[in-house]
């Protein structure tokens, strides 16, 4: 297969950029670092749901200032090879989802910041306000979860199982770091994994690829093509027909 037809959906914190945006930038709002990291610990050992670990670790936030966090994300830097992973993708003509259980405030704000215009699906930022306007407290509501699924705030299945194809002989190829990653590696044809992602895969017998930035995935995908290695995972090609069946 010389001309594949990939969808490529990535996540966002500590993937797509250098850094866990909402650790390293929303966390400076957060004094109460001792319950940070417990929440942190529960959800990664996977004692809370995902739901759960961004409702409860907003409740932390403290004098939240929009000013102070802008100044914060203007900090915050992209994998140094996101960009031309970009431009490999438009050059092959393969479609880009950046997927985060992550807030859309600050998502945009990264990606306005550095003239990109991608896909996005991730959970959306509520603010409350009191009487003088000052912000009391930030919430968050979940756009794209799964009905039937409590775990995932965004259900990163879902979009990847209503953005790929199969009978089209679309392949899906996922790109993540973390816990909240886990789920969709199961219903991948390729995954390129590392930290946490990467062991949740190598313990479960899942394929993966690792990577440490995005020319290691831009070289791994154009070998794969140049061997005409690139096909549907059979274990996901059925995973993905069980959900759509309702199985």
């Amino acid at each position: 297969m010389k001309n594949p037809k990939l969808k490529i959906f990535c996540d966002f914190d500590g993937t797509f950029t250098k850094n866990d945006v909402w650790v390293n930038s929303l966390g400076k709002f957060i004094k109460n670092k001792d319950k940070f990291e417990d929440l942190c610990n529960l959800f990664d050992n996977l004692q809370i749901t995902a739901k759960e670990c961004l409702i409860r670790e907003l409740e932390l936030v403290e004098n939240f200032d929009f000013n102070k966090f802008n100044e914060y994300l203007d900090k915050e830097e992209l994998d140094e090879y996101a960009k031309e992973f970009l431009n490999y993708c438009r050059e092959n003509d393969y479609d880009v989802y950046i997927l985060s259980e992550g807030l859309d405030y600050y998502i945009n704000y990264i990606l306005k910041k550095e003239n990109l215009n991608l896909k996005v699906y991730c959970n959306k930022l509520v603010i409350e306000t009191g009487v003088n306007g000052k912000i009391t407290k930030l919430k968050c509501e979940f756009p794209f979860s799964d009905e039937n699924c409590e775990w995932c705030g965004m259900s990163k299945r879902n979009i990847l199982l209503s953005n790929t194809n199969d009978l089209e002989n679309e392949i899906s190829v996922f790109i993540g770091d973390g816990i909240s990653d886990s789920c969709i590696a199961n219903y991948s044809d390729i995954i390129f994994a590392k930290k946490s992602l990467a062991s949740y895969c190598w313990k479960n017998n899942i394929t993966y690829f690792e990577f440490s930035n995005f020319q290691d995935i831009i070289k791994k995908l154009s070998n794969l093509i140049d061997q005409n290695k690139i096909k549907q995972r059979q274990i996901s090609k059925s995973n993905r027909r069980d959900v759509l069946l309702g199985g």
